[in-house]
């Protein structure tokens, strides 16, 4: 799926949330207290739907097998795939990997095309080690970037997942009132509204993209 620019500004959502939980002058409901759940609610949502794709370069040296994906920026959340010059480098476990390459390369010395990579610790490794220099492609699901107070800024997922933020902030906002029953009707508009979101992404992932492929080292 596809999905706007983000547009929607933190002052959007305190307006939306202050006139429909009654509280515009902000006396029960703070800018603060806004803020810290609208964080809450673009982490989860972002977790569960997959929405803020990208993707980054990166270069890649003959000779180095390890590198540290952790200063790619937006930062990277989940990997959805790598590419070097264009050509799809699968993963596999590291327990899987460590023993495969236990068996085939002991020594760590062969070089080569990479046929697979696996990650530790914000690292990924590539066997074998690239026999020479290339371009990295990754393409990531990516962590929202948080917001502060500031009324202008922009949040970072789309304008599609508005009503989502402004009902989880509400949903927080009715369990601090202590009002169970209104907190449980937006919990409910929330949870619903996401999980619709994440299976269409599911099923859309699943016409575009080949899921059962298996690596075999040469």
């Amino acid at each position: 799926m596809s999905y706007s620019s983000p547009t929607k500004t933190v002052g959007d959502v305190q307006s939306q949330v202050k006139r429909v939980f009654g509280d515009e002058s902000g006396v029960q409901l703070t800018n603060d207290d806004i803020t810290r759940w609208i964080n809450e609610a673009q982490v989860d949502i972002a977790k569960q739907n997959q929405i803020l794709q990208t993707t980054a370069t990166m270069a890649v040296t003959g000779g180095t097998a390890t590198y540290s994906l952790t200063s790619v920026t937006p930062r990277i959340d989940t990997l959805a795939s790598l590419l070097l010059d264009g050509r799809r480098v699968g993963n596999i476990p590291i327990s899987q990997a460590e023993e495969s390459i236990s068996l085939a390369d002991p020594e760590g010395t062969e070089e080569g095309a990479p046929q697979f990579w696996y990650a530790w610790g914000g690292d990924i490794t590539f066997w074998p080690k690239p026999n020479k220099n290339y371009t990295m492609t990754i393409r990531y699901n990516a962590q929202p970037a948080a917001i502060t107070s500031t009324a202008g800024d922009v949040l970072s997922v789309p304008d599609e997942c508005f009503t989502d933020i402004c009902n989880y902030v509400l949903m927080r906002a009715y369990e601090m009132d202590e009002n169970a029953e209104m907190m449980a009707v937006k919990q409910a508009e929330y949870s619903a509204s996401v999980a619709e979101r994440g299976e269409q992404e599911r099923l859309a992932a699943t016409m575009t993209y080949e899921t059962n492929i298996t690596f075999e080292l040469i």
